[in-house]
């Protein structure tokens, strides 16, 4: 009788990132963490600086704006997605 151990579940890595500006070239770290899509992992939306209606986190390298988008996920519930970048 041979016995086969059981192959050990793989354990899905979150699909989480530091935030990078968006600039063309300038890729500076943002204290933000982000998924695949840019959508903010824990909503710090409320840390964004405002012009007008814009909320943007600016870039502390080369003082952009990495603009935020309200978006809604498949549940129904409206996150916060860095969606482009402006100078």
């Amino acid at each position: 009788m041979t016995e086969t151990a059981a192959q050990p579940k793989a354990k899905k890595t979150p699909d989480i990132h530091v935030l990078r500006c968006l600039g063309p070239g300038c890729g500076g770290l943002l204290a933000y963490e982000v998924d695949s899509n840019n959508v903010l992992y824990v909503d710090l939306a409320w840390t964004a600086a405002s012009d007008g209606s814009q909320r943007y986190f600016p870039c502390p390298k080369c003082g952009g704006k990495n603009v935020l988008e309200d978006v809604r996920t498949p549940t129904g519930a409206v996150k916060a997605r860095v969606a482009r970048w402006e100078a």
